[in-house]
């Protein structure tokens, strides 16, 4: 697999994918308000969290063994048909519990959260299988598919008065075309399956699925139980969620390229561990984790002096009650952009009970943190919370990856790029003290004004400039030789 191509490929499609996403949040936060969106995130995190219990890491198991290269057809049927079989008992409870899950989300949701979770976990074992097969960059085009669809029949049926059940209805039929899409484009034939196979996939999947479990928790167990506080206690309001949510997305526009580059490596990394060449993880951890630095240290800093302009001109003054909650979240994305490149590499060489244990530690203190911390500072609180919990998940999994592989980190790059977006981050500053910012087009002026001379002053740097020489040369020389072919 052609690790540069496919990471260019996955990072056009996260760009595609999270502009897609983003437009449509911002629309439909100036057209609905805080209110409705917090409905509708309570609804996904949801959906988020019972993903636990209807995988228990199997799609993980086979894009772990579909990779490996032997018996894929077995493997493929295997994984259906444990999946089969495990969504059933969930999908039977949560139809029984229609009413209070309805109440929960004070909409009547219940029945389509069942049918949405059965086909998205249909579409994940498509996507999972694809990436298996090295085939990373085809699941590009595939993944932008999902907020597109958000974006263009949501909104259309919001027009029509559906309220929020227009979010929902988009969301179903995204999920619908991921799935239909990525089952069209996988090679692999279903074959038999067998109890061997089986049961290799649940021996992995036991272990990975705790790690799959601490992204979903990370990525939703502050809105589910800040949602339960606006139910039982009532400090909260759907309003707040809503707001709380919209501030985590935009802090994640900043993670395209380490979550490009993080997809793209666990499959050759797994390819490579079975061939036993761990000095070549050694040799891209490096390699990985510096584009991510140079990109979310600056927007920590950035967002630190236009963090309330950013919410108020995006998506209107009711959400800049969450402006610390995005400058906590960004500075959290900092973390996040090397725990990907600690995370892969241990479940890449077979270690997935070492990622458990840290998961599972960080679990227990993300859960106790949100609810103690929220019922004293509300959303402050759980993004508190959220950024703890994830610090501590990242450096156990880098202490433990460090007793197989050394880890070599770009420390003086990482320093000279905080150097110059402290340097961005006053002139930013000055900047907006000057302009008034009431417009998408005045804050487009400032972010780039700022992004300017955050790549003036990372490029006076050498050895900055040269890695990023080495990281562009090949992708440009690719390009180039498609233009003389043409």
């Amino acid at each position: 697999m052609n690790l540069v191509g496919a990471s260019v490929k996955m990072f056009i499609s996260k760009v595609i994918k999270s502009i897609g996403g983003f437009l449509a949040v911002i629309i439909f936060s100036r057209e609905a308000g805080a209110s409705p969106l917090g409905t509708y995130y309570g609804f996904i995190a949801f959906i988020g969290i019972l993903s636990i219990p209807t995988d228990l890491g199997i799609e993980s198991a086979a894009e772990k063994r579909i990779s490996e290269g032997k018996d894929r057809d077995t493997y493929l049927a295997s994984a259906i048909l444990l999946k089969s079989v495990i969504i059933i008992v969930p999908s039977v409870l949560l139809l029984l519990a229609n009413n209070y899950i309805n109440q929960y989300l004070g909409a009547e949701l219940g029945y389509i959260l069942v049918l949405i979770l059965v086909i998205d976990q249909g579409a994940g074992l498509g996507m999972r299988v694809l990436r298996g097969e090295l085939r990373v960059g085809e699941t590009a085009l595939i993944q932008t598919i999902h907020p597109l669809s958000w974006l263009t029949v949501g909104y259309y049926l919001y027009i029509q008065g559906y309220g929020v059940s227009a979010l929902v209805y988009g969301h179903l039929f995204g999920t619908i075309l991921t799935l239909v899409i990525s089952w069209w484009k996988v090679e692999t034939n279903v074959g038999y399956p067998s109890i061997n196979a089986c049961r290799s996939l649940f021996d992995y999947g036991k272990y990975s699925v705790v790690p799959s479990i601490g992204g979903t928790v990370y990525s939703w167990i502050d809105i589910l139980i800040l949602t339960l506080f606006l139910t039982e206690v009532g400090n909260i309001t759907r309003g707040e969620i809503g707001a709380y949510e919209n501030a985590w997305r935009l802090s994640l526009l900043a993670l395209m390229i380490s979550r490009s580059i993080e997809t793209t490596i666990f499959p050759q990394f797994s390819q490579w561990d079975a061939e036993g060449a761990t000095d070549r993880i050694e040799e891209v951890i490096p390699k990985a984790a510096l584009p991510s630095l140079l990109v979310v240290i600056p927007a920590f800093a950035g967002t630190i002096v236009l963090s309330k302009d950013l919410l108020r001109v995006l998506f209107g003054s009711e959400f800049t009650v969450a402006w610390l909650v995005l400058i906590i979240f960004s500075g959290e994305k900092v973390i996040q952009s090397l725990y990907g490149v600690f995370a892969r590499p241990l479940m890449a060489i077979d270690r997935p009970e070492l990622s458990a244990y840290a998961t599972i530690t960080s679990i227990i203190v993300n859960i106790i943190l949100n609810i103690v911390l929220i019922f004293e500072f509300g959303i402050i609180g759980a993004a508190a919370a959220t950024t703890i919990s994830f610090g501590l998940n990242t450096i156990l999994h880098a202490r433990y990856l460090n007793k197989f592989i050394k880890i070599d980190l770009p420390l003086f790059q990482a320093a000279w790029s905080a150097v110059v977006s402290l340097v961005m981050m006053l002139l930013v500053y000055i900047t907006s003290s000057i302009i008034v910012i009431n417009t998408i087009p005045d804050l487009i002026f400032v972010v780039l004004f700022g992004v300017i001379i955050y790549v003036i002053g990372i490029l006076i740097y050498s050895p900055t400039r040269t890695a990023i020489w080495q990281m562009t040369k090949p992708i440009i020389g690719k390009f180039s030789s498609k233009v003389s072919v043409s």
